[in-house]
């Protein structure tokens, strides 16, 4: 009988800890998910504070100061997120999480004063690696980075 019981609760506590995971799993999706929409919407409207939702303050200001860049070249971009595929969430640490993606882009550069089109890129693959860190209960974005890449990227 008690070992009936201590074997019912290693099962429950090994289907809390996968629901747990589950749970979580989505939850790093969904950031992503948002993470992306803001970042598009941020390089349309030259404004990356609403970043801040889902990214760490360090991580937005890397994206403001790439977005700055762009405006300082008369350059706005306007991107799309078409498809995006998750290939691993992992978990390496408490309050940590790690996401591999392939993800396809279109995105086009104008000129702002004249609104002239200078660039068009249509179904760019990225393969992206997000690294997530929980903060009072909330993933944050804290860098991404391209394959091949060492630093941040900034699509």
């Amino acid at each position: 009988m008690t070992k009936n019981i201590i074997l019912l609760l290693v099962l429950v506590s090994v289907l809390f800890a996968c629901v747990k995971s589950e749970k979580e799993t989505e939850n790093i999706k969904h950031v992503i998910y948002k993470y992306n929409a803001l970042l598009a919407e941020g390089y349309k409207k030259m404004n990356m504070n609403p970043m801040q939702e889902v990214a760490s303050v360090d991580h937005a200001t890397k994206l403001y100061y790439h977005m700055a860049a762009l405006g300082e070249s008369n350059i706005r971009m306007e991107s799309q997120l078409k498809d995006i595929k998750f290939k691993e969430i992992t978990f390496p640490e408490k309050d940590m999480a790690v996401a591999v993606t392939s993800e396809k882009w279109d995105y086009a550069h104008y000129d702002i004063k004249t609104g002239e089109k200078k660039t068009d890129e249509k179904d760019f693959i990225y393969e992206m690696t997000y690294e997530l860190k929980k903060e009072k209960d909330k993933w944050l974005v804290i860098n991404v980075t391209a394959a091949g890449e060492e630093k941040s990227a900034q699509q």
